[in-house]
């Protein structure tokens, strides 16, 4: 039998093409530079999403960013201790 809903990984690429009009309005290298690492984060947490299973693809792409910004915060040398 075929499925009847799109996988995870389906919406999130359906969903990613409804913003692509928002990228392409962004003017500056840095802010299209910065929505990249935003659908980066997105993408890089689909297995968790999909094993989740959450019926709102909107809290899963959320938290799927939010957790990559995170992870890269805690990455980066702080600069606050660097100028001291």
């Amino acid at each position: 039998m075929g499925r009847t809903a799109p996988t995870y990984h389906q919406a999130l690429e359906e969903r990613m093409k409804r913003w692509d009009e928002f990228a392409r309005l962004l003017t500056s290298p840095e802010e299209r530079a910065a929505f990249e690492m935003v659908r980066t984060g997105a993408r890089r947490y689909v297995a968790q999403a999909t094993y989740v299973g959450s019926p709102d693809l909107l809290e899963s792409i959320l938290l799927s960013v939010l957790t990559d910004l995170a992870v890269r915060i805690r990455a980066e040398p702080s600069t606050a201790t660097s100028r001291r």
